[in-house]
């Protein structure tokens, strides 16, 4: 009975080892995940500026083709005033004339708002593009790291697993699966010390009988309580 405890308390040394390099490898896929989804983040508003300059510079362009054609308006007008030969007319076309700088100054004001709605936007956007070079150089240079800590604990993780089943194979059937469900529902604490007739898992008294029994070694016991499976440590 002593070699089964001695076996399970090995077993268990070992699959907390094993959770634990597990955890830690978990963890350091997180901090890869993190790194791709600020990323990710960032990529999303530097696309989102993309579009909005594309709509923007397309407006651009039409205010100053427009200006364009307003200005050939007034040069074409302009250009008829020698010809001219009545009053009304001269009023006439001193009127479509205004009328055209007007519109004009109009467009150019239009125009002038949507440049600096334009530069303001790049400035955003040269701001989030060395944003997201600043993370892609960290996230590059941190996951060179990771992956050698992966690698490093993937390596440790295959010999502790072997380890664990050369031991486990020797564990009766029955007690093996008893342990390995109290082990998944106790987070990683199938087996436990009992002392001064106490279970040390859940810190509970046990009946007097049951602990002078596990005193003897004389059968499996487990936790009325937590069913945890107990154990002592016999003083030498």
């Amino acid at each position: 009975m002593q070699d089964k405890m001695n076996l399970l308390r090995e077993l268990q040394e070992i699959d907390q080892e094993i959770s634990t390099i597990e955890a830690t490898r978990q963890g350091y896929q997180d901090e890869l995940a993190v790194f791709g989804a600020d990323a990710s983040r960032v990529q999303a508003m530097l696309d989102e500026l993309n579009e909005e300059l594309a709509v923007l510079e397309q407006e651009e362009s039409l205010l100053q083709q427009q200006m364009l054609k307003e200005r050939d308006n007034v040069a074409k007008v302009e250009s008829r005033l020698p010809e001219i030969q009545t009053q009304k007319e001269y009023v006439a076309v001193l009127k479509e004339i205004d009328m055209a700088k007007k519109a004009n100054k109009d467009l150019s004001e239009k125009l002038q708002a949507k440049q600096l709605e334009i530069s303001a936007l790049r400035q955003d956007q040269q701001e989030k593009e060395q944003e997201l070079a600043q993370l892609t150089e960290k996230a590059d240079a941190r996951g060179a790291e990771l992956a050698a800590l992966m690698n490093d604990s993937e390596t440790v993780l295959g010999k502790r697993k072997e380890t664990r089943t050369a031991v486990a194979k020797d564990v009766p059937g029955s007690l093996l699966r008893q342990y390995q469900m109290l082990f998944k529902r106790r987070g990683g604490l199938a087996l436990v010390l009992a002392r001064n007739g106490a279970c040390l898992g859940c810190n509970m008294q046990l009946p007097p009988q049951q602990y002078n029994s596990l005193l003897r070694v004389a059968d499996l016991q487990s936790c009325p309580h937590c069913n945890r499976l107990l154990y002592v440590e016999r003083e030498v």
